[in-house]
């Protein structure tokens, strides 16, 4: 899935920064590359994501969960953000990072 992501990922004009497979190694992502917005897995490999959400939206970077579950699995201080579905389509993820794009237009850095 993840390899299939990052090709939606480069086929709607932007550069994957990953993909992480641990929080660890999330987080390290985000401090050395300043991302301008990110889609996150709502679990990666058995962690629960909030941490990485928590240091997304402390750095006010635009993001959305992408997840085969409901909200009610993602982090409840962050049951506002866009969610993609999984099975998702090609449109929707080039859709989620539109709208992602334009929220990080709006960021002061």
């Amino acid at each position: 899935m993840a390899i299939e992501l990052m090709m939606e990922i480069e086929n709607g004009g932007c550069v994957p920064l990953g993909p992480a497979t641990s929080c660890d190694q999330a987080l390290a992502l985000i401090k050395e590359t300043g991302p301008d917005l990110a889609l996150l897995d709502g679990n990666l490999n058995g962690e629960k994501i909030g941490p990485v959400a928590d240091e997304l939206a402390r750095r006010r970077t635009p993001f959305a969960f992408i997840s085969g579950y409901d909200r009610e699995h993602l982090p409840q201080a962050h049951c506002d953000r866009p969610m993609l579905n999984k099975p998702f389509l090609s449109a929707d993820v080039r859709n989620m990072l539109l709208e992602l794009a334009e929220s990080a237009k709006d960021r002061v850095p």
